[in-house]
């Protein structure tokens, strides 16, 4: 198994960022989703012409301990919701995601221009950045494919009792402030904003 940290650049153009999950995330109702929204697509088509998404991502193998330990690849850590995400799996892939910087400096612009600017250009970033996510997820699962295994669903650190502290160990082994300009503050928050990490298990 190959442990080498890999850099993987999305194609802005061809993403899928679907307008209904920024309607979503504006808390449209599903009728007003359904029906879309002009102001929506404009946005999307914004946010893809200064996008940068890109993520790095290594894979490693995975034991366990106790009822509830996972050996990751930065050390011993206690979960029992991601233990029971990865059930089944002997190893792991990791990853962290950004849409860049420059989608932050154009959401500050925003947010002094017009308030409702910057909750739908805030729309249109998370939906931008789970549209990379799910680009590299599809890209992991066909060599996972290939090799007659599947992919279990990603799983972030701060998402039920995976505890946000492990954005450190995750950092420390994937380096991304290197490969994709993604850097890890002191409160456990990545800069540039719209970024995301997580852990997917590969079914044995």
């Amino acid at each position: 198994m190959d442990n080498t940290v890999h850099t993987y650049i999305a194609d802005n153009a061809e993403l899928l960022i679907p307008g209904r999950e920024v309607a979503r995330y504006l808390g449209y109702s599903r009728e007003a989703i359904l029906a879309g929204d002009e102001l929506i697509d404009e946005t999307i088509k914004k946010v893809r012409t200064f996008m940068a998404g890109k993520a790095v991502y290594g894979r490693y193998p995975l034991s366990f301990f106790d009822d509830d330990g996972i050996v990751m690849p930065y050390g011993r850590i206690h979960s029992s919701q991601l233990r029971d995400n990865l059930e089944g799996c002997t190893e792991i892939y990791i990853f962290a995601a950004t849409i860049g910087a420059a989608f932050d400096r154009e959401l500050t612009r925003a947010k002094v221009r017009s308030l409702a600017d910057a909750a739908l250009l805030q729309a249109a970033g998370a939906a931008a950045i789970e549209a990379v996510c799910d680009d590299l997820n599809e890209k992991l699962d066909a060599e996972v494919q290939a090799e007659g295994r599947k992919l279990h669903r990603r799983f972030s650190p701060g998402y039920g009792d995976f505890d946000l502290e492990n954005q450190k160990g995750l950092f420390a082994v994937l380096n991304p402030s290197k490969y994709i300009g993604l850097s890890l503050m002191d409160t456990l928050i990545m800069s540039p904003e719209k970024s995301v990490s997580a852990v997917i298990g590969v079914e044995a």
